[in-house]
């Protein structure tokens, strides 16, 4: 999501420092002996630090969050949309007059899931279109503190990320997908959700797979 374009160059050094060496051995500025001995010294000092600066972009590609509401489309994009069913429900942009918008994206790492959430207010017509919309993708609709929300793999804290760590009760939940990958066990578990606020004109939509 984010561009590496310094770190990047890096990945250039190796070519340019063979090319020199090349450069100054046809020019016979380098004798034979000496161009190999250095090439052999440069495979492994660059071979090696290449090596780690493409670990290092991978780690922080995968465990960085990222929170600039401009990448919201890009986010979805990358991540498969329309057609992942985790987060086809998304709103594919974000309105143009949203406010107090909140997103996040984590793309997991290791033991941590990922995390697609996204919060804003919107005017009371639209927050009516998305109820519509989302009554009919939903597999069941409730408040925060049913039954059903728990067996559906919503607890306290999972809107954290967006905010809220109880999510009031003015909100309706609708579930649109939930998954635990033990029975009775939300250790692992997906979950596809989106929850709007009449009183708060507020909408949220979540997607987790961890």
């Amino acid at each position: 999501m984010e561009p590496y374009y310094l770190e990047g160059l890096i990945f250039a050094v190796p070519f340019i420092a063979f090319g020199l060496v090349t450069f100054f051995t046809v020019n016979e500025k380098l004798k034979m002996g000496i161009s190999s001995a250095i090439t052999a010294v440069l495979i492994v000092v660059l071979g090696f630090t290449s090596l780690l600066a493409f670990i290092y972009i991978a780690v922080d590609v995968a465990t960085t969050t990222i929170n600039d509401t401009d990448k919201y489309q890009r986010v979805l994009k990358v991540t498969g949309y329309p057609d992942n069913p985790l987060i086809q429900h998304f709103t594919e942009k974000i309105p143009g007059d949203a406010k107090n918008i909140v997103f996040q994206y984590y793309p997991g790492f290791l033991q941590g899931g990922t995390l697609w959430g996204l919060r804003f207010q919107a005017d009371p017509n639209s927050i009516e279109n998305y109820i519509y919309r989302l009554s009919k993708m939903a597999k069941c609709i409730g408040k925060p503190k049913d039954s059903q929300a728990q067996s559906n793999g919503i607890f306290s804290g999972t809107f954290t990320s967006l905010g809220y760590f109880d999510l009031p009760e003015d909100f309706i939940i609708f579930v649109i997908y939930s998954k635990s990958y033990k029975p009775d066990d939300w250790n692992h578990g997906q979950l596809s959700l989106a929850a709007v606020s009449q009183q708060r004109n507020e909408v949220i939509f979540l997607a987790e797979d961890w």
